[in-house]
């Protein structure tokens, strides 16, 4: 089943695979951001560096513990190490990596069907709902998607537990499963997994009225599994959240202690109208809700015809929270979670708890599909299949009366409804056919799929650029383009920083070309530096900004140095500081303010001083000449050959952040924050060579805890095995089933 499922997946992605016109990756977030920290990551991993730290933008930033990245992710892993073409990362990559990620969660949401005592057809049917429509198939961001994947075998596995089936080995692979989703690089999908899985979790410890122990302590058992595989990402980002700003949406960027905004949660709430857009294209808001009524339908019937099971009722509450949790400011207990639960009001859009419907529908769906030839004579059947042809034939009488308002053509409207009335008729035709045992159940299956497949192929096929238009793939043209200026500038001697104007490239196509950028399209950036007048040219002539990618400069005295196509140029800064330099004096600062006054209004005096807040190291003032030169400038690695006249501080202009470590002559020594976000470090007289690494404490913690997670989840698994007592009453499938 998963290779039948890698080809549907594969054919229903044609546009992608089989043609190759088409980029899924083409939307200003997608081209301009993502593109640019793929292209980071597989650059230094196949330079065997781990992707720690981004050298590219905003004066360094770390590259994993900002999360969006998916440094963290094992699968990402796969993409970041096939060969790379003409020097960037492999486009056909990028098309498979898309396909490949749904087939994962169309094989997870399978796994999950079968558990449920479902036929391989039904749980295909369910499997192919949750990975190409609602969530996972009309959301194009990886990172949020990769969360989402996970939700099935976490819901899954809480089940199992919960039915008494090898307990401790679920609440072991659940917390696996649940500790991936934290890997996968996005925050959101994952908090509201965590809650829809610990709401789970309370209620079998509450369902017989009274607190089940034996319940609490595979819940812990789950949690704890959880909390150490998903450290490599957390506790990275973690760190970095408390040192950062986040750009949330809110009038102004929030802090790690500041809670976002309710209006903002207010905006990303899934509006009460794209509920429609559960069965009718293009009707939503923030977040596309789309199933299908062919899959609303047998969610119905999966529903009424197989209640009495206990999965039935849990799938429906994990379906109909979802929903009412995606309504955001108009569901009452989205609000009263906002409140009260810590974290959640750092998922600041509602509407992607679409994502838990999404597993929740997909579950029923197949549930249903497999009663459908059982309820050839109950009325409420008969009545639902009329129900559908009825919608069905609506939906075509309104198209009809719009071409004749509209005097015989059709309106400027999106005409997919008109697929949504076809496959209404069809699974009408379908239902009728079935129930009254002219259909056998494999062909009724065959069919079935295929009206889900052309429904939901209205839907999540049709937002990919094409190719041969130019308004399509303007952003990604700007960020993979203009390779004649990446030719000029990489003849220039490194390390500089270039500065792109955003009117003239993509503001990350500095990082995309494996240049040290200076600004850049980033969700988040480090206190330090975000309190700094970071745009004017002072600051940059400190930052060693030396060239700037304009069409017209923006730098008083800047010097044409290139022209490429289109009027974009290449404009040399003049007396723009080296990265790195010796200074004999060290300026003591009152006030953070009274540092950007310095920058502003005394830079060349920055040559010669470096500037604290706290108490620095005793170095001396002396008139002979220093000699700063690098000797190595990579990522996480920067050497630095120096001949100090008298005793002095090294400073580089490259961002402070806890876990860069320093040695001079290969013994440890402090770094000090200085010029309110660059490097320092006391040097002696003479020569020596000074290094700096990055060696986060976070990131060698969390990979610890994640990798004795991992270790501990297979453990627990083969303990439980091998002493065969489960604490729980086992339950056969066959019996669950019949509840």
């Amino acid at each position: 089943m998963p290779i039948v499922l890698l080809l549907i997946i594969a054919a229903f992605y044609w546009k992608l695979v089989l043609t190759y016109q088409f980029d899924w990756m083409w939307s200003p977030d997608m081209s301009e951001q993502l593109l640019p920290w793929f292209e980071e990551e597989t650059r230094q991993l196949q330079h065997a560096r781990f992707p720690l730290w981004d050298p590219h933008v905003w004066d360094g930033q770390p590259l994993l513990a900002q999360a969006q990245p998916g440094a963290a992710y094992p699968p990402n892993w796969l993409l970041f190490f096939l060969p790379r073409r003409h020097g960037h990362i492999n486009v056909a990559a990028l098309e498979w990596y898309y396909v490949l990620e749904r087939w994962m969660a169309a094989c997870f949401c399978y796994l999950l069907c079968r558990d449920l005592g479902c036929s391989r057809g039904a749980s295909m049917i369910g499997g192919l709902i949750f990975a190409l429509a609602g969530y996972v198939g009309t959301n194009d961001w990886p990172q949020m998607v990769n969360g989402a994947v996970w939700a099935p075998l976490v819901f899954m596995f809480v089940m199992r537990a919960g039915r008494g089936y090898r307990p401790i080995e679920s609440a072991a692979w659940c917390g696996l499963s649940w500790g991936v989703s934290w890997l996968s690089g996005h925050h959101q999908v994952p908090i509201l997994i965590s809650l829809s899985a610990g709401g789970l979790w309370l209620y079998y410890i509450l369902r017989d009225r009274r607190v089940n122990w034996t319940m609490v302590k595979l819940a812990a058992v789950s949690v704890v599994i959880m909390v150490m595989v998903g450290a490599l990402q957390t506790l990275p980002a973690t760190e970095y959240g408390r040192l950062s700003k986040r750009w949330s949406g809110a009038l102004e960027p929030t802090s790690w202690k500041q809670s976002i905004p309710y209006y903002v949660h207010t905006r990303y709430s899934l509006k009460v109208h794209s509920l429609f857009g559960l069965i009718i294209p293009g009707v939503h808001e923030t977040a596309d809700p789309f199933v299908g009524v062919a899959a609303l339908a047998m969610a119905v019937v999966g529903v009424a015809a197989a209640w009495r099971m206990h999965a039935t009722k849990v799938l429906t509450a994990i379906a109909v929270g979802g929903i009412i949790y995606s309504l955001g400011v108009n569901s009452v207990f989205q609000g009263v979670l906002y409140a009260v639960m810590p974290m959640v009001e750092k998922a600041r859009a509602p509407s992607m708890a679409i994502a838990i419907f999404s597993v929740g529908v997909a579950g029923l769906v197949a549930l249903g599909a497999d009663r459908v030839a059982e309820l050839g004579g109950a009325r409420w059947f008969r009545q639902l299949t009329a129900g559908i042809a009825g919608i069905g034939f609506f939906i075509w009488a309104l198209m009809v009366g719009a071409i004749f308002i509209n005097h015989l053509s059709w309106p400027p409207i999106d005409d997919r409804v008109g697929i949504t009335g076809v496959c209404a008729i069809l699974v009408a035709l379908l239902l009728y056919g079935w129930q009254l045992g002219n259909v056998g159940r494999r062909t009724a299956m065959a069919l079935l799929a295929m009206i889900v497949l052309l429904e939901v192929g209205n839907v999540s096929t049709m937002n990919f650029a094409d190719r041969n238009e130019a308004d399509a793939r303007k952003f990604l043209d700007q960020t993979w383009g203009h390779a004649e200026i990446a030719n000029y500038l990489n003849t220039q001697p490194k390390p500089f920083r270039v500065n792109v104007q955003e009117e003239a490239l993509a503001p990350n196509w500095a990082e995309f070309h494996n240049f040290d950028g200076y600004t850049a399209y980033t969700a988040t950036l480090t206190t330090n530096f975000i309190n700094i007048e970071f745009y004017s040219p002072q600051t940059r002539k400190i930052f060693g900004v030396g060239y700037t990618v304009a069409r017209q400069p923006d730098v008083p005295d800047a010097q044409v140095a290139f022209e490429g196509e289109n009027g974009i140029k290449v404009f040399r800064n003049p007396g723009v500081f080296p990265r790195a330099w010796a200074v004999h004096e060290i300026v003591h600062l009152n006030s953070w303010d009274e540092g950007i006054g310095i920058i502003a209004n005394h830079t060349d005096d920055l040559h010669s001083k470096a500037m604290m807040m706290k108490a620095g190291p005793a170095i001396q003032t002396c008139g002979g000449n220093d000699d700063v030169q690098f000797a190595r400038y990579d990522p996480e690695r920067v050497s630095i050959r120096t001949n100090l006249a008298c005793d002095g501080m090294v400073v580089l202009s490259d961002n402070y952040y806890p876990g860069w470590k320093a040695t001079v002559d290969g013994k440890p020594t402090t770094i000090y924050e200085v010029n309110l976000a660059m490097r320092g470090v006391a040097v002696p007289a003479g020569s020596h060579e000074v290094e700096f690494k990055y060696r986060p404490a976070s990131v060698y913690a969390g990979a610890a805890l994640s990798l004795f997670g991992v270790m501990a989840a297979f453990a627990v698994s083969a303990l439980g095995r091998r002493r065969g007592d489960n604490p729980l009453t086992y339950v056969t499938k066959a019996e669950t089933i019949q509840d």
